[in-house]
């Protein structure tokens, strides 16, 4: 592989697509900052439809100055702070946000288009265990909503790869995180707690500059993030025609 060169892994066939928003974190800063933690999921049968036509639209909002050219994928929300760090004024970066609820739509029917379903966990971060650690939040929430909330009502033929964005977490407390994820699917196995047949794949990481899957998990929870946080559901909406059962779960509604 020559420097430079994109190291990914290629998925085709069944995928579900993770990414988060938010962080689990549970520090009085944290929680003023960001009081939810919102992980999306994007379930395709067959995904190469959905990653042709998002990164057409990335190249098309470069082409017309619409989206930071340093940014090489799609994201509900800009990293400011990243694109300042990069060279990028307030001023310039406030132009591109007045673009992004059209981005927003056109990739949104994108989703619609190339997804089989999508579905969203919404953590109230000032209703969550407070002794919890936020690897322990995060694994729980993500393995929880997988197993019972998107397997057990797409209910495959055979277990989907999962594909989540790289950097989430540190090499050993991903590897932890693996086999927490794999423990999970024996346990409700034993537990009778599974509606679909086969054991879940190892997740695996992948770049979300390489992967446009990863990009529309991204969508979906930030999505999700503006419907709790901003009181603005229209993008959660528009996602509905492809919501897998309710569409969402909200950890914990009730202290």
């Amino acid at each position: 592989m020559s420097r430079g060169q994109k190291r990914y892994v290629k998925v085709d066939g069944e995928v579900i697509f993770v990414d988060e928003s938010g962080t689990p974190g549970l520090s009085s800063e944290s929680i003023s900052s960001s009081p939810y933690y919102i992980i999306g999921y994007v379930y395709c049968r067959e995904p190469a439809q959905l990653r042709t036509d998002l990164k057409r639209l990335l190249k098309r909002e470069h082409r017309s100055n619409r989206y930071p050219s340093v940014l090489a994928e799609l994201k509900f929300y800009l990293p400011r702070s990243d694109l300042m760090k990069k060279g990028y004024t307030p001023e310039q970066l406030n132009k591109y946000e007045e673009y992004l609820p059209a981005m927003r739509e056109k990739a949104i029917k994108i989703i619609n288009n190339g997804a089989a379903g999508v579905f969203a966990a919404i953590l109230d971060k000032s209703k969550a265990h407070s002794s919890w650690t936020n690897e322990r939040i995060g694994n729980y929430v993500f393995a929880q909503t997988l197993f019972l909330d998107v397997m057990n009502n797409i209910s495959p033929r055979y277990p989907p790869s999962i594909l989540y964005d790289k950097g989430r977490l540190s090499p050993t407390k991903n590897s932890q995180f693996k086999d927490y994820v794999v423990n999970k699917d024996r346990y409700f196995e034993k537990m009778d707690l599974k509606s679909y047949k086969g054991q879940i794949p190892i997740p695996q990481e992948q770049s979300s500059y390489a992967e446009p899957g990863i990009w529309a998990a991204d969508l979906v929870a930030g999505s999700f993030e503006c419907k709790y946080r901003h009181n603005e559901p229209n993008y959660a909406d528009l996602l509905r025609a492809k919501y897998i059962a309710a569409g969402e779960r909200l950890y914990w509604p009730e202290k």
